[in-house]
Protein backbone atom coordinates (compact mmCIF):
# COMPACT_ATOMS: atom_id res chain seq x y z
CA UNK A 1 0.00 0.00 0.00
CA UNK A 2 1.00 3.56 -0.69
CA UNK A 3 0.07 5.19 2.84
CA UNK A 4 3.67 6.62 2.92
CA UNK A 5 3.35 8.18 -0.57
CA UNK A 6 -0.14 9.62 0.38
CA UNK A 7 1.60 10.76 3.66
CA UNK A 8 5.04 12.60 1.30
CA UNK A 9 2.17 14.55 -0.86
CA UNK A 10 0.08 15.95 1.91
CA UNK A 11 3.04 17.35 3.73
CA UNK A 12 3.52 19.18 1.04
CA UNK A 13 0.50 19.64 -1.22
CA UNK A 14 0.78 23.76 -0.87
CA UNK A 15 -3.30 23.44 -2.07
CA UNK A 16 -3.03 21.92 1.31
CA UNK A 17 -1.07 24.11 3.52
CA UNK A 18 -1.51 27.46 2.63
CA UNK A 19 -2.35 29.44 5.38
CA UNK A 20 -6.04 31.28 3.92
CA UNK A 21 -9.32 32.55 4.82
CA UNK A 22 -12.07 29.60 4.12
CA UNK A 23 -13.50 30.68 1.09
CA UNK A 24 -17.43 29.63 1.02
CA UNK A 25 -17.97 29.50 4.68
CA UNK A 26 -20.20 32.87 4.96
CA UNK A 27 -22.76 32.21 3.17
CA UNK A 28 -23.65 28.35 3.36
CA UNK A 29 -26.36 29.23 5.96
CA UNK A 30 -28.27 25.84 7.39
CA UNK A 31 -26.35 23.65 5.11
CA UNK A 32 -27.03 19.84 3.65
CA UNK A 33 -23.67 18.03 2.49
CA UNK A 34 -25.03 15.39 0.10
CA UNK A 35 -22.77 13.02 -1.50
CA UNK A 36 -21.78 8.79 -2.37
CA UNK A 37 -19.71 6.62 -0.78
CA UNK A 38 -16.18 7.91 -0.10
CA UNK A 39 -17.96 11.65 -0.86
CA UNK A 40 -20.75 10.63 2.28
CA UNK A 41 -17.78 9.81 4.44
CA UNK A 42 -15.98 13.09 3.72
CA UNK A 43 -19.43 15.10 4.02
CA UNK A 44 -19.96 13.50 7.67
CA UNK A 45 -17.43 16.16 8.31
CA UNK A 46 -19.57 18.85 8.24
CA UNK A 47 -22.14 17.58 11.41
CA UNK A 48 -18.91 18.54 13.94
CA UNK A 49 -20.09 22.27 12.81
CA UNK A 50 -23.62 21.74 12.71
CA UNK A 51 -24.48 21.27 9.54
CA UNK A 52 -25.99 17.82 8.00
CA UNK A 53 -25.03 15.06 6.30
CA UNK A 54 -26.88 12.99 3.89
CA UNK A 55 -26.81 10.45 0.99
CA UNK A 56 -27.53 11.98 -1.94
CA UNK A 57 -30.05 9.38 -3.09
CA UNK A 58 -31.93 10.88 0.00
CA UNK A 59 -32.65 14.07 -2.10
CA UNK A 60 -32.39 12.95 -5.42
CA UNK A 61 -34.86 9.67 -5.73
CA UNK A 62 -37.49 11.64 -3.47
CA UNK A 63 -37.30 15.13 -4.72
CA UNK A 64 -37.56 16.27 -1.28
CA UNK A 65 -34.90 19.02 0.42
CA UNK A 66 -34.75 18.90 3.94
CA UNK A 67 -36.69 21.26 6.29
CA UNK A 68 -34.71 24.68 7.18
CA UNK A 69 -32.37 24.08 4.28
CA UNK A 70 -30.43 27.33 2.70
CA UNK A 71 -27.87 25.57 0.93
CA UNK A 72 -27.03 21.76 -0.50
CA UNK A 73 -23.26 21.23 -1.02
CA UNK A 74 -22.86 18.60 -3.50
CA UNK A 75 -19.59 16.04 -2.68
CA UNK A 76 -18.02 13.86 -5.56
CA UNK A 77 -14.70 13.39 -6.43
CA UNK A 78 -15.38 12.66 -9.94
CA UNK A 79 -18.35 14.84 -10.36
CA UNK A 80 -20.08 12.61 -12.33
CA UNK A 81 -21.99 10.58 -9.61
CA UNK A 82 -25.78 10.54 -10.63
CA UNK A 83 -27.33 10.54 -7.47
CA UNK A 84 -25.24 14.02 -6.77
CA UNK A 85 -25.81 15.79 -9.46
CA UNK A 86 -29.47 15.08 -9.62
CA UNK A 87 -29.79 16.17 -5.84
CA UNK A 88 -28.39 19.13 -6.88
CA UNK A 89 -30.47 19.74 -9.64
CA UNK A 90 -33.76 19.45 -7.34
CA UNK A 91 -32.02 21.52 -4.71
CA UNK A 92 -31.68 24.30 -7.42
CA UNK A 93 -34.93 24.43 -8.94
CA UNK A 94 -36.49 24.55 -5.32
CA UNK A 95 -34.49 27.54 -5.30
CA UNK A 96 -31.52 26.43 -2.83
CA UNK A 97 -28.46 27.72 -3.47
CA UNK A 98 -26.14 25.14 -4.38
CA UNK A 99 -21.92 24.37 -4.16
CA UNK A 100 -20.05 21.76 -5.93
CA UNK A 101 -17.38 20.35 -3.76
CA UNK A 102 -15.25 18.18 -6.48
CA UNK A 103 -11.64 16.99 -8.32
CA UNK A 104 -13.30 18.15 -11.41
CA UNK A 105 -14.24 22.05 -12.23
CA UNK A 106 -15.83 20.86 -15.59
CA UNK A 107 -18.03 18.01 -14.41
CA UNK A 108 -22.00 17.67 -14.40
CA UNK A 109 -22.05 18.32 -11.19
CA UNK A 110 -20.05 21.84 -11.22
CA UNK A 111 -22.36 22.38 -14.37
CA UNK A 112 -25.54 22.33 -12.22
CA UNK A 113 -24.13 23.85 -9.11
CA UNK A 114 -24.12 27.70 -8.63
CA UNK A 115 -20.47 27.88 -7.02
CA UNK A 116 -17.87 25.39 -7.38
CA UNK A 117 -14.55 24.65 -5.26
CA UNK A 118 -12.51 22.23 -6.77
CA UNK A 119 -9.59 20.34 -4.48
CA UNK A 120 -6.80 18.46 -5.88
CA UNK A 121 -6.35 14.45 -6.50
CA UNK A 122 -3.52 13.32 -4.94
CA UNK A 123 -0.94 11.71 -7.48
CA UNK A 124 -0.73 8.65 -5.85
CA UNK A 125 -0.60 5.36 -6.63
CA UNK A 126 -3.29 3.46 -4.55
CA UNK A 127 -4.87 -0.45 -4.48
CA UNK A 128 -7.73 0.81 -1.63
CA UNK A 129 -8.02 4.64 -2.50
CA UNK A 130 -8.13 7.41 0.73
CA UNK A 131 -6.26 10.46 -1.16
CA UNK A 132 -9.55 11.58 -2.56
CA UNK A 133 -11.42 11.31 0.94
CA UNK A 134 -8.66 13.40 2.41
CA UNK A 135 -8.88 16.17 -0.19
CA UNK A 136 -12.26 16.16 -0.06
CA UNK A 137 -12.42 16.18 3.27
CA UNK A 138 -10.02 19.48 3.29
CA UNK A 139 -13.01 20.99 0.91
CA UNK A 140 -15.65 20.19 3.11
CA UNK A 141 -13.59 21.96 6.31
CA UNK A 142 -13.03 24.66 4.16
CA UNK A 143 -16.79 25.16 3.13
CA UNK A 144 -17.53 25.14 7.12
CA UNK A 145 -14.91 27.96 8.01
CA UNK A 146 -12.23 25.80 9.41
CA UNK A 147 -8.70 27.17 9.39
CA UNK A 148 -6.73 24.74 7.16
CA UNK A 149 -3.20 26.48 7.59
CA UNK A 150 -1.33 23.03 7.56
CA UNK A 151 -3.51 21.09 7.50
CA UNK A 152 -1.76 18.66 4.63
CA UNK A 153 1.32 18.53 6.85
CA UNK A 154 -0.81 17.72 9.57
CA UNK A 155 -2.98 15.08 8.07
CA UNK A 156 0.43 13.50 6.68
CA UNK A 157 2.46 13.59 10.00
CA UNK A 158 -0.34 11.68 11.69
CA UNK A 159 -0.26 9.26 8.44
CA UNK A 160 3.14 8.18 9.07
CA UNK A 161 3.17 8.18 12.93
CA UNK A 162 -0.33 5.82 12.01
CA UNK A 163 2.55 3.91 9.80
CA UNK A 164 5.40 3.36 12.08
CA UNK A 165 3.20 2.56 15.02
CA UNK A 166 1.41 -0.21 13.11
CA UNK A 167 4.38 -1.91 11.59
CA UNK A 168 5.55 -2.33 15.47
CA UNK A 169 2.04 -3.81 16.50
CA UNK A 170 -0.75 -4.44 13.60
CA UNK A 171 -4.34 -5.21 14.52
CA UNK A 172 -5.14 -8.30 15.29
CA UNK A 173 -7.72 -10.09 12.75
CA UNK A 174 -8.97 -13.56 13.47
CA UNK A 175 -7.86 -16.59 11.53
CA UNK A 176 -10.14 -16.73 9.07
CA UNK A 177 -12.58 -13.96 7.28
CA UNK A 178 -15.47 -12.93 9.87
CA UNK A 179 -19.39 -13.45 8.20
CA UNK A 180 -19.42 -9.65 8.67
CA UNK A 181 -17.87 -6.65 10.61
CA UNK A 182 -19.33 -3.97 12.58
CA UNK A 183 -17.20 -0.32 12.88
CA UNK A 184 -18.47 1.66 16.29
CA UNK A 185 -17.77 5.34 16.73
CA UNK A 186 -19.10 7.43 18.86
CA UNK A 187 -19.36 11.55 17.63
CA UNK A 188 -15.85 12.64 16.36
CA UNK A 189 -15.05 9.60 14.49
CA UNK A 190 -17.88 9.25 12.62
CA UNK A 191 -16.87 9.80 9.35
CA UNK A 192 -13.53 7.66 9.89
CA UNK A 193 -15.87 4.94 10.63
CA UNK A 194 -17.94 5.45 7.42
CA UNK A 195 -14.57 5.67 5.83
CA UNK A 196 -13.01 2.18 7.39
CA UNK A 197 -16.63 0.35 6.36
CA UNK A 198 -16.36 1.37 3.16
CA UNK A 199 -12.51 0.42 2.59
CA UNK A 200 -13.51 -2.98 4.74
CA UNK A 201 -15.70 -3.84 2.30
CA UNK A 202 -13.44 -3.09 -1.33
CA UNK A 203 -10.52 -5.18 0.11
CA UNK A 204 -11.75 -8.17 1.96
CA UNK A 205 -15.63 -8.67 0.16
CA UNK A 206 -17.17 -9.01 3.83
CA UNK A 207 -20.43 -7.44 4.54
CA UNK A 208 -19.15 -4.41 7.00
CA UNK A 209 -21.66 -1.49 8.94
CA UNK A 210 -20.63 1.44 10.68
CA UNK A 211 -22.68 2.26 13.37
CA UNK A 212 -22.76 4.07 16.56
CA UNK A 213 -21.18 2.45 19.93
CA UNK A 214 -24.49 2.11 21.67
CA UNK A 215 -26.44 0.57 18.74
CA UNK A 216 -23.86 -2.35 18.89
CA UNK A 217 -24.75 -3.00 22.28
CA UNK A 218 -28.52 -4.00 21.19
CA UNK A 219 -28.34 -5.24 18.24
CA UNK A 220 -24.76 -7.35 18.20
CA UNK A 221 -25.09 -8.89 21.36
CA UNK A 222 -27.40 -11.37 19.69
CA UNK A 223 -25.65 -12.22 16.13
CA UNK A 224 -24.13 -15.52 16.21
CA UNK A 225 -23.53 -18.06 16.10
CA UNK A 226 -21.75 -17.38 12.85
CA UNK A 227 -18.67 -15.47 13.55
CA UNK A 228 -18.07 -11.75 13.60
CA UNK A 229 -15.56 -8.93 14.05
CA UNK A 230 -16.36 -6.03 15.43
CA UNK A 231 -13.83 -2.81 15.28
CA UNK A 232 -14.02 -0.74 17.99
CA UNK A 233 -12.64 3.08 16.97
CA UNK A 234 -11.89 5.12 20.04
CA UNK A 235 -10.35 8.60 21.80
CA UNK A 236 -10.73 9.12 25.31
CA UNK A 237 -14.59 9.72 24.95
CA UNK A 238 -16.62 6.85 26.53
CA UNK A 239 -13.63 4.34 26.79
CA UNK A 240 -15.64 2.78 29.68
CA UNK A 241 -18.76 2.22 27.42
CA UNK A 242 -16.29 0.69 25.07
CA UNK A 243 -14.55 -1.63 27.23
CA UNK A 244 -17.79 -2.71 28.83
CA UNK A 245 -19.33 -3.74 25.40
CA UNK A 246 -16.28 -5.36 24.02
CA UNK A 247 -15.84 -7.82 27.21
CA UNK A 248 -19.93 -8.90 26.35
CA UNK A 249 -18.93 -9.30 22.80
CA UNK A 250 -16.61 -11.46 23.30
CA UNK A 251 -18.05 -13.67 26.15
CA UNK A 252 -20.27 -13.58 23.22
CA UNK A 253 -17.85 -15.52 21.26
CA UNK A 254 -17.21 -12.33 19.16
CA UNK A 255 -13.71 -11.19 18.12
CA UNK A 256 -13.24 -7.41 19.10
CA UNK A 257 -10.19 -5.13 18.03
CA UNK A 258 -9.81 -2.11 19.53
CA UNK A 259 -8.57 0.85 17.86
CA UNK A 260 -7.38 3.33 20.30
CA UNK A 261 -6.26 6.70 18.50
CA UNK A 262 -4.53 7.61 21.51
CA UNK A 263 -2.41 4.85 20.67
CA UNK A 264 -1.50 5.71 16.97
CA UNK A 265 -1.72 9.82 17.12
CA UNK A 266 0.19 12.47 19.94
CA UNK A 267 0.02 16.20 19.59
CA UNK A 268 -2.21 18.84 19.49
CA UNK A 269 -3.22 19.04 15.87
CA UNK A 270 -7.23 20.06 15.33
CA UNK A 271 -9.27 17.42 16.20
CA UNK A 272 -10.51 16.81 12.78
CA UNK A 273 -7.42 16.34 11.44
CA UNK A 274 -6.74 13.34 13.55
CA UNK A 275 -10.06 12.17 12.00
CA UNK A 276 -8.99 12.62 8.63
CA UNK A 277 -5.43 10.78 9.53
CA UNK A 278 -7.79 8.07 10.74
CA UNK A 279 -9.94 7.57 8.27
CA UNK A 280 -7.20 7.37 5.80
CA UNK A 281 -5.16 4.66 7.94
CA UNK A 282 -8.32 2.49 7.28
CA UNK A 283 -7.20 1.72 3.99
CA UNK A 284 -4.14 0.14 4.57
CA UNK A 285 -5.76 -1.56 7.48
CA UNK A 286 -8.27 -3.14 5.53
CA UNK A 287 -5.77 -4.01 3.09
CA UNK A 288 -4.14 -5.68 5.42
CA UNK A 289 -6.82 -7.59 6.67
CA UNK A 290 -7.55 -8.70 2.90
CA UNK A 291 -4.02 -10.02 2.69
CA UNK A 292 -4.38 -11.76 6.23
CA UNK A 293 -7.42 -13.62 4.76
CA UNK A 294 -6.58 -14.14 1.78
CA UNK A 295 -8.75 -12.55 -0.41
CA UNK A 296 -7.88 -10.22 -3.22
CA UNK A 297 -9.29 -6.30 -2.91
CA UNK A 298 -12.44 -5.63 -5.39
CA UNK A 299 -13.35 -9.53 -5.07
CA UNK A 300 -10.12 -10.28 -7.45
CA UNK A 301 -11.49 -8.22 -9.92
CA UNK A 302 -14.62 -9.84 -10.42
CA UNK A 303 -17.40 -6.78 -9.91
CA UNK A 304 -17.32 -4.51 -12.59
CA UNK A 305 -15.04 -1.01 -11.89
CA UNK A 306 -16.60 1.38 -14.48
CA UNK A 307 -19.29 2.29 -12.12
CA UNK A 308 -21.54 2.90 -14.51
CA UNK A 309 -24.24 2.20 -12.61
CA UNK A 310 -23.85 5.04 -10.28
CA UNK A 311 -22.79 7.66 -13.49
CA UNK A 312 -24.47 10.11 -15.03
CA UNK A 313 -25.72 8.39 -18.25
CA UNK A 314 -23.59 9.42 -21.43
CA UNK A 315 -25.75 10.66 -24.42
CA UNK A 316 -27.45 8.21 -25.97
CA UNK A 317 -26.50 5.03 -23.54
Amino acid sequence: MSLAALASYLRSAPELNAPRRPRHATDLGNAVFVGSGDSLAAALLATRFGHRAHSAGDIAWTGEIPARCDTVVGVSQSGGTAATVLALRAARDAGRHTVALTTNGASPLAEVAHRTLTVPLPPVEETIPAGGYVTLAAGVLDLCGRDLDGFGHQVGTRLRSFAHAYAREPLTWPDTAPSAITVLTLPGLHSAGDFWMLKLIEATGVATRAVPLEESGHVDYFVGPQPHCTLHLTSGIGRERHDRLASALRDNGHHVVTVDTRRFFTGTDPAHSVEVALAAAGSTVAYDAAHHWGRVPFRGGAVPMDARHIKVAEPGA
